[in-house]
């Protein structure tokens, strides 16, 4: 078993993204980790259709996000995703991205930690994880099992001082 979580997203860094320092905006990161989290609730069964047929859906609660090293124009990326824990109603994310060199190296460019809610739209307030979604979530909870614990979760934002 690898010691990695499992790509779950790639795509390639856009001219759009880009803002005056000729990097890739904050709000960009974001907006590839959102493609990723939907990529994730699809392969657990709760993607846009199932969400359009039931009225079940998820909503983000919290977002905490690193940015490591910048990205630039036409650079590949890949966000690896990681189950770090989940109940009846939530599920908490971490999500690494990962820009390619021209070499084939990579390195770790941002990171997010993500607290998510099932959520039943018709009533506009949280809900259980439908059974057989739930069912799917214990089986990427059970093949993720061995992977270590990432070291960036939990992080608080402060000043440090000396």
């Amino acid at each position: 078993m690898t010691n990695k979580a499992p790509v779950i997203y790639r795509t390639t860094i856009q001219p759009e993204w880009l803002d005056y320092n000729d990097h890739m905006n904050v709000a960009y990161y974001v907006l590839i980790f959102d493609h990723a989290g939907e990529e994730v609730v699809k392969n657990i069964g709760l993607g846009a259709e199932v969400t359009k047929k039931t009225g079940i859906s998820w909503m983000v609660l919290e977002n905490h996000i690193t940015y490591n090293n910048e990205v630039v124009l036409g650079q590949p990326i890949e966000v690896r995703m990681q189950l770090v824990d989940h109940d009846s109603k939530r599920l908490h994310f971490y999500f690494e991205m990962y820009a390619q060199n021209d070499d084939g190296t990579e390195y770790l460019a941002s990171t997010l930690e993500q607290m998510a809610m099932c959520v039943d739209l018709n009533a506009r307030k949280s809900s259980t994880f439908p059974a057989e979604i739930l069912a799917n979530i214990e089986v990427l909870a059970a093949e993720q099992a061995d992977l270590p614990k990432p070291e960036n979760i939990g992080r608080t934002i402060g000043i440090r001082r000396k």
